[in-house]
């Protein structure tokens, strides 16, 4: 049986995401609900927690500041939160499970499987530290998903990612090579605004790491590590116009 707290200043939401967990997820049980990051660390404490769900937004306190309590957390933590897209990013970039608010059960039960993965577990401490930073700062830093666990990296030294069907090769700076399981679908997305560009099907590149763009009939570019890709052609003008904007 999975031990959890939930820790969230409003009522109605603890009342809401309580009975969606008794109701429909097998397998945990609420120990307390508390209002505040000071009762949430007494409870800790006390209950000795395998899991938290912890909403990001109360007063006084904000739900990371938990985590100055605790050196090194023996419990995972799902949180809860209200956020806009431009936080959500730092979530994503931080691989940080979180639910947002009205909260889905689906993405509910998909959390819960996550969060209880021992080698998720034993990232978080990792993973908090860059998603603190992304949130006070424009995002900076990744978390990529290996099978190993966690490498983590600054946006800075991709060089650029390229398609593996349903996998992701990411190639560093100084020649390191990190494969990821998701697709370059994903990839693109969450990079597109951070001076990345898909150029192909197969490759999305660090425009800052361009180095050199030809103009043959088939344009290409060469990148920081001398590797030379080749634009697609339907891609060749929006590639152009970024680069312009640099």
């Amino acid at each position: 049986m999975i031990r959890a707290l939930i820790i969230d200043d409003e009522r109605s939401n603890q009342i809401t995401l309580e009975n969606m967990i008794r109701n429909f997820c097998e397998g945990i049980e609420i120990v307390a609900t508390l209002n505040s990051v000071e009762e949430g660390v007494k409870a800790i404490n006390i209950h000795q927690p395998d899991l938290i769900f912890l909403d990001v937004e109360m007063p006084v306190h904000n739900g990371f500041e938990l985590f100055d309590y605790f050196e090194s957390p023996n419990f995972n933590v799902i949180f809860t939160t209200a956020f806009q897209e431009y936080a959500i990013k730092a979530f994503k970039f931080s691989a940080i499970d979180y639910l947002l608010k009205p909260i889905d059960l689906d993405d509910l039960k998909l959390a819960i499987k996550k969060a209880m993965d021992k080698r998720e577990a034993e990232a978080t401490q990792g993973k908090l530290k860059i998603l603190r930073e992304n949130l006070n700062n424009v995002c900076n830093k990744f978390a990529l998903s290996t099978i190993d666990g966690y490498q983590f990296v600054e946006l800075k030294n991709i060089i650029r990612c390229e398609s593996e069907s349903n996998y992701t090769f990411f190639y560093l700076v100084g020649g390191k090579k990190v494969l990821v399981s998701k697709t370059l679908k994903v990839f693109s997305k969450l990079l597109e605004d951070q001076n990345f560009f898909r150029i192909s099907r197969s490759d999305l590149v660090n425009l800052n790491h361009v180095e050199r763009y030809g103009r043959q009939k088939s344009p290409s570019i060469t990148l920081s590590d001398n590797t030379t890709l080749t634009i697609s052609l339907r891609r060749k003008e929006a590639f152009l116009n970024k680069i312009e904007r640099l």
